[in-house]
């Protein structure tokens, strides 16, 4: 349903964080006595258990995210892309989260030796109150010099900025990360997730700030030529992330490690498999997780909202064509939402105006 059964992107969780921050609701977790090597020992046989109950053709992306698996030591991550290489080969499109406080400029070089095609460095202010408020363990100059030292590899490089921030300049963080020469910027709005100490604490983010915040990055990026192509995602022409690009057409993606998210093909029937992996405790026994299947129909109403998210939009004509699935709910919801100034259509093509990216939620609820 996604253009073939073979899968061909990769997401890989390393749940390891040198602290856990306060807005974050990922599987994360301190490092403790011999949880790295057991980590690697379990993700061992969960990629070979993998690679032989689903069909892994030749990976086009590949994405080491978290948690933080630029915190563990060479010789660990130097492991973990051994297994990755053995089990499912490699990729075009190589993405390693980056913390600045894990990084140096031998490390970065290192990280590109062993096939790494692209930094993300998780700078998320270039405020060190800002920073503070955000519980981060690294300054302002540290976020810059671990971008100096990502750029310096010749490899793409993405910053993370967190925004609508109390107290934040958000104009000033935009204009150092256009500054930093960077191929790709994600902005992202803090989110307050239920279980995390902001939420315990009652932090809130005001609308007006959120809704200024993202009409500012589109301001200032796109006038430096970082044009959004997503929500909360800005890129140079051809420094978009590819392996991002795949969840939102709805591709199919394995995900290892504890908490990863899959999604792939039935073998059953049409439709899809979501799968997320246990916390890392019972990950580590070899607990399975939970796993959902899903009819062609639900497919076809993830792919509309996650299509949405993309500045393009998506083509409501290939989605049928993918899942043999034409709501007739569609053509009323587009209508009303193309009267509103919430969408635009052209052909079977529907996309958000800049209107509708403000309140995507809402947009995106009339096709649920």
């Amino acid at each position: 349903m996604s253009g073939g059964s073979g899968v061909e992107h990769c997401y890989v969780h390393v749940p390891f964080c040198p602290t856990i921050c306060p807005f974050c609701s990922f599987e994360v977790l301190e490092r403790r006595a011999g949880a790295v090597d057991a980590y690697l020992d379990r993700l061992d046989v969960e990629c070979a258990e993998t690679a032989t109950t689903h069909e892994v053709a030749a990976l086009r992306t590949l994405y080491f995210g978290g948690g933080t698996p630029s915190y563990l030591r060479s010789d660990e991550f130097a492991r973990l892309a051994s297994i990755i290489r053995r089990r499912f080969g490699w990729a075009d499109e190589v993405t390693l989260e980056v913390h600045p406080s894990t990084a140096s400029r031998d490390r970065f070089a290192a990280w590109s030796d062993l096939g790494v095609t692209r930094f993300s460095v998780g700078v998320q202010s270039f405020d060190d109150t800002v920073l503070g408020r955000l519980g981060r363990n690294h300054d302002a100059a540290t976020g810059a010099r671990a971008v100096e030292w990502a750029q310096a590899t010749g490899r793409q490089v993405s910053l993370d900025l967190i925004v609508a921030v109390d107290g934040q300049h958000v104009e000033a963080d935009l204009v150092r990360a256009v500054d930093s020469g960077v191929g790709h910027v994600s902005t992202y709005t803090l989110t307050i997730e239920e279980g995390t100490p902001f939420a315990r604490d009652g932090v809130e983010v005001d609308a007006t700030a959120e809704h200024d915040a993202i009409v500012c990055a589109d301001e200032v990026l796109g006038a430096a030529g970082i044009a959004r192509y997503e929500v909360s995602n800005h890129a140079r022409p051809g420094s978009e992330c590819r392996h991002n690009q795949a969840y939102w057409d709805g591709a199919w993606w394995l995900g290892v490690g504890p908490g990863a998210s899959a999604h792939l093909p039935r073998h059953d029937a049409p439709g899809a498999v979501r799968r997320v992996n246990a916390s890392f405790d019972a990950w580590l026994s070899g607990e399975a997780g939970e796993t959902d299947l899903l009819e062609p129909s639900d497919v076809a109403h993830e792919l509309v909202v996650a299509g949405l998210r993309r500045v393009d939009g998506v083509d409501l004509d290939e989605v049928t064509v993918r899942t043999g699935v034409a709501d007739p709910s569609w053509d009323e919801a587009v209508a009303q939402l193309v009267a509103d100034a919430m969408l635009t259509r052209s052909g079977g093509r529907i996309a958000a105006t800049p209107t509708g990216l403000l309140h995507l939620d809402a947009v995106t609820a009339a096709f649920l």
